[in-house]
Order: C-alpha cells, then structure tokens, then sequence
C-alpha cells in the first residue's frame, strides 16, 4: 500500500505516486505554442521555468478535458524534468491497495506501457500513471524543444531588454 495523488480525467480515476508529484496548481491560462501536438495546451511559467501543459484526457482519449471550477494542473516529474497534467479533477491524496489485474491485461495484450500498476479505491479500480512513458520517444522530443525553443527565445529578448536599457 502507497500514498498517491487521485485524480480523474475522462471519467477515469487515476493515481500518480506521491514523491512524483511537486505541486497541484489552479489556472487555465497557458502560454500558448505553435505546431505542438493537440494534447500540448500550451507551456506554463512556473519558478522562472517554462513547463510543457498536457491534457491527460486529449492524450489518452482524444477529447479535450472540459475547464470546470474543479480542473487542475499537477507538477509532476517527468523525464528529469518537470510537466503539467491538465486534469478534471483532484481526488485527493490517498493510500491505494494493489492488485494482480496487470497479468490479466498482459496476457491479453491489452497493457499500456504508461499503467504502471492498477490500484484499488473502495470498489473502484484506479490507473497508476508512469509519465516516463506517456509518450513516444518522438512525441517526448517534440514537447522538450517546443519548450525549450520558448525558453531560448525568452532569454534572448531579456538579454536583448538589459543591453537596450544600458
């Protein structure tokens, strides 16, 4: 048994592990980026960092997650680096038991490299989310220079801002 953040996207509950998760955020206002993928909202501003924003549900399922009073983005570590989840809503923080379900879903071929474990919450069975595969090593590079390239640019007008006053 572990401690995890729960949460639901496209009406499917889902779990990230504790130690994973640096921050629950509220906002829907992200920088926008061209040419990224449709599941890239866009990047946010966070302790002088730009971090890439995904909707979890666009992601998996191919439909936006609606913006409600209770969506939210998690601060999750991601690939040595840290990512938004856009999400529905926050669950909360929660100890889960495990369960023998992956075996089942392997044998049938069914099992995604990003579900790390399935996860019981009273009768109700939770994803536990490994962000490290969430995407494809093309999609991963794709979102890490689209966010780098704004992070660039951004210093450069800032250089450019301290030369111009000086």
């Amino acid at each position: 048994m572990g401690q995890y953040v729960v949460f639901k996207s496209h009406k499917q509950v889902f779990a990230l592990p504790v130690e994973m998760v640096k921050r629950v955020i509220e906002t829907e206002k992200f920088i926008s980026l061209p040419e990224v993928p449709d599941y890239v909202l866009g990047v946010y501003e966070y302790q002088e960092q730009m971090l890439p924003i995904v909707d979890l549900s666009k992601r998996l399922y191919g439909e936006l997650s609606p913006a409600t009073l209770d969506s939210k983005v998690i601060l999750a570590h991601w690939s040595e680096r840290t990512m938004g989840i856009f999400v529905e809503e926050i669950v909360g923080i929660m100890s889960l038991t495990e369960t023998d379900y992956e075996k089942d879903l392997d044998r049938s071929s069914l099992k995604r490299p990003y579900i790390s474990q399935f996860l019981k919450m009273g009768d109700e069975v939770v994803i536990e989310l490994n962000l490290d595969y969430l995407f494809n090593s093309s999609q991963e590079e794709e979102i890490i220079s689209s966010v780098d390239s704004i992070t660039e640019n951004s210093e450069k007008e800032e250089n450019t801002d301290d030369a111009a006053e000086h």
